[in-house]
């Protein structure tokens, strides 16, 4: 009996034994397998916040940031072939590109274009081919300019403007007509039958007619920060409250609201395919229903604020907006099942944009990019089955494998020793096993780590200049500058805090200005500085924009930290 439970223990410990082993070996999804990475580009500075646009012959890559926003081409095998940029507008360009087909109208006729919308108010088009300027028109300004979707209705467009929404000609952008709604911000707008909808940040929904006439139903439940959508049960909102949100379904004769359904902070843009609506937020990604009424059939635990892109029928394709994050891919059998597939695309960390895919020459692309400002596209096969793309042979590597084989000689010696009740012996060569081990996988820690290393401490971060009005006393200290009505507001010589929100607290006591803050579950946002909410506050560390929330954002000893209002 003794005997048969010390071979019952040696086989588990053999199992335990080669657990690390085989857990140290790549998995690689469907997805990679069949896909190839081609190329990429890393832009010197901002973040790309839209997904990319494919014209049939170029591939647009909108980018935004600290500096020259602007709207680059690329051919396929990424080289640049010309770039827009903006020095007059911010750095918050969150309007998605519209692709636009040659047409004519009672305006007159216009080419292939592309429409850009900038903070600035400038609406533009672009020929795809070289960048050319079209025409140009100028949108009201409130803080900002254009930052929501715009909407195609035969020869005009549909652009949601910051306080409003306006009618222009494609053939010349001549605005028809601008009718004011509420404060918006990246809204969007929605074509139906009787004429457009668009909501805004007190979570009032707007019918516009063809004419410019406007009815306002104020649903109340939140900010509305995308188009909405129609389906058979009704119009379809995913409204932001601080810490929650609600997926509502509103009759489009009268405004009312039939249906809600609770869901997580900050939402992601939703998306509808056929009747199933997808939507996402910091919580999951959930589909729903949607023929007579809305059901929920299916969620998944997921983080994502952004964007969400379905490639067909079954795939969806959502960014992570985290600091460490991936894409994610979800697979949907139609009915109740929704499979979640992490996406390594080699870039990491916050985003929002969409990932783009083509067709083009019998080969499927996918285009990647996110606030690192990194570009990444991958291709495969264009067929039905998507075989796995041939890899080139691996050089073989005589002292892993060599390395691999003593570890099973090591596990298969320590068996033995088990078994014949050698213990002592059996610890030595368990102990030099895990010793290989930990040799094999070291390369992948040092990787890893120095991944996390260069997302933490990035090379393109600057130093804010020390301007030599301060006090010596302030040197190597922790400063803060606060900008009102166009003059600095500076205070220095402080000492001792871990994060931006803890020094901006202490700044604001000493300065005798009042704090505004908005607590999320994402942590605490900055609403108002001295009674000054302007539309919204941003923060940069050192010379860097602030990506995450104050209490989060860590700070070094000798950091100057700088508010601007938006």
């Amino acid at each position: 009996m003794n005997h048969v439970f010390r071979r019952f223990l040696a086989l588990l410990l053999l199992s335990v034994l080669l657990l690390p082993l085989i857990s140290a070996q790549e998995q690689s999804n469907e997805w990679e397998e069949n896909n190839v990475f081609v190329w990429e580009y890393q832009f010197e500075s901002g973040f790309i916040s839209t997904s990319p646009l494919f014209t049939g012959e170029e591939i647009l890559i909108r980018t935004s940031g600290n500096s020259g926003p602007a709207v680059t081409a690329f051919d396929l095998d990424g080289e640049i072939l010309w770039q827009r940029v903006n020095n007059h507008s911010t750095n918050n360009d969150m309007s998605p590109l519209l692709h636009v087909s040659a047409g004519q109208g009672v305006c007159g006729s216009w080419p292939e274009m592309v429409l850009v919308g900038w903070t600035d108010g400038r609406i533009e088009a672009l020929l795809p081919s070289n960048g050319e300027l079209f025409w140009s028109a100028q949108s009201e300004v409130a803080g900002w300019g254009v930052t929501g979707e715009f909407a195609l209705d035969d020869e005009f467009v549909i652009v949601p403007t910051r306080k409003g929404v306006g009618q222009y000609c494609l053939a010349d952008g001549e605005q028809q007509w601008w009718s004011q709604t509420g404060l918006a911000w990246r809204n969007g707008v929605e074509v139906v039958e009787t004429g457009y909808f668009l909501g805004d940040e007190s979570g009032t929904l707007w019918h516009v007619d063809r004419e410019g006439e406007t009815i306002s139903y104020p649903l109340g439940l939140g900010k509305i920060r995308h188009a909405p959508l129609f389906s058979d049960a009704g119009l379809l909102v995913h409204a932001q409250a601080p810490s929650s949100s609600t997926v509502v379904v509103v009759d489009v004769s009268d405004g009312s609201v039939s249906q809600q359904f609770p869901a997580g902070s900050s939402p992601a843009k939703p998306s509808l395919r056929g009747s199933f609506l997808v939507t996402g937020d910091s919580s999951s990604v959930q589909i729903f229903s949607c023929t007579t009424l809305c059901a929920s059939v299916a969620e998944v635990p997921f983080h994502t604020n952004g964007e969400l892109r379905w490639l067909d029928d079954e795939i969806i394709l959502a960014p992570s907006n985290t600091p460490d994050s991936n894409w994610g891919m979800f697979t949907f059998d139609g009915l109740d099942n929704l499979t979640l597939t992490s996406l390594d695309v080699g870039i990491y960390g916050y985003g929002t944009a969409a990932p783009l895919q083509f067709v083009d020459d019998e080969k499927v692309f996918t285009v990647f990019g996110n606030d690192q400002a990194l570009l990444r596209v991958f291709s495969r096969a264009a067929d039905e089955e998507a075989q796995p793309q041939p890899q080139p042979a691996a050089d073989f590597d005589w002292g892993i494998q060599g390395l691999i084989f003593i570890m099973f000689l090591l596990i298969g010696s320590s068996t033995i020793l088990f078994l014949n009740g050698k213990i002592e012996w059996f610890f030595r060569t368990s102990s030099l096993f895990f010793l290989l081990l930990f040799l094999l996988i070291l390369p992948d820690l040092s990787s890893q780590w120095s991944k996390a290393f260069d997302e933490q401490f990035p090379a393109d971060a600057v130093n804010e200049q020390w301007n030599d009005q301060w006090p010596e006393a302030w040197m190597d200290t922790q400063i803060v500058i606060i900008e009102i009505d166009g003059e600095e507001q500076v205070i220095g010589g402080l000492t001792g805090h871990e994060t931006v929100y803890s020094l901006t607290q202490d700044a604001c006591e000493q300065l005798g200005f009042e704090l505004g803050v908005e607590l999320t579950e994402i942590g605490y946002y900055i609403e108002s500085i001295n009674g000054i909410e302007a539309n919204g506050w941003e923060y940069f560390t050192d010379g860097s924009k602030g990506v995450v929330s104050v209490d989060s954002a860590s700070i070094q000893s000798s950091a100057i930290v700088r508010w601007t209002p938006v």
